[in-house]
């Protein structure tokens, strides 16, 4: 992790990771869970996780002999929040869209090589998927990141999608699965995901921009219970409409 950057702060960002880790686990982690996932030494995460109690960011669950994340962390995000002029235009949308189509529907914007949900709005449907606000996929494999991406100014996206190359070929995932999802995308404007990120699990999206923030309307969906061709159909009708009624073209 360590930086040739005089200015960067290593120790700062050892403790960021500690959280990065357990907001992404979603369930608590013990230090060695947390030691693997960050690529820290134990004795490193030993001393961070004390540091994060005692500063009240982490608590000890005695029950699960692991460490979790506290309400203090909501203390950061609530201002990122607030200051987004786009989750006030879009969350008519949201609404809109998942009362119309029955499924869940998500705001998100790009994090790095993720995604994260910053609105949901959950599908009234016995098989709409359930996600909660915080949660996050990989840009490669979530329609909501390669919504944004094919968005993105054609430099900056090549930049963007050779990283993500980069990171796919590391872990082994299928790097021409996400280059013709992203092609798909670029030509359409709205992408399409079917168990990409997990079997079962699917979505399409379509980018927003306003005063150069940029996110994306995603409706994950099941993929045992909708088929392509709804999705390509009925759903992604449903949501270029509403995104064009509501945001404009």
């Amino acid at each position: 992790m360590e930086r040739a950057d005089r200015q960067f702060v290593d120790a700062f960002a050892r403790g960021l990771a500690i959280l990065e880790a357990l907001s992404r686990a979603q369930r608590p982690l013990s230090n060695g869970e947390l030691s693997r996932a960050t690529g820290l030494p134990p004795s490193t995460v030993s001393r961070l996780t004390h540091t994060a109690m005692e500063l009240g960011y982490l608590r000890f669950s005695q029950s699960k002999r692991a460490y979790e994340l506290t309400p203090k962390n909501l203390a950061l995000g609530y201002p990122v929040l607030a200051g987004m002029t786009m989750l006030d235009r879009a969350k008519p949308m949201l609404k809109q869209l998942s009362e119309e189509t029955g499924e869940t529907v998500g705001l998100v914007i790009r994090d790095g090589l993720h995604v994260t949900f910053v609105e949901v709005v959950q599908g009234s449907e016995l098989v709409a998927v359930r996600l909660a606000t915080g949660g996050r996929l990989p840009v490669a494999v979530s329609a909501a990141g390669i919504a944004i991406l094919a968005a993105m100014p054609e430099r900056d996206r090549r930049l963007l999608a050779a990283r993500v190359c980069a990171h796919l070929a590391k872990r082994g995932g299928n790097v021409e699965a996400f280059k013709a999802n992203l092609a798909e995308a670029c030509e359409l404007g709205i992408s399409f995901i079917r168990d990409a990120w997990r079997r079962g699990i699917g979505g399409i999206a379509v980018a927003l921009e306003d005063n150069g923030e940029m996110a994306a309307i995603t409706i994950p969906i099941a993929t045992g219970s909708v088929s392509e061709a709804d999705m390509r159909g009925r759903l992604a009708d449903a949501l270029k409409g509403t995104v064009t009624t509501l945001w404009g073209p």
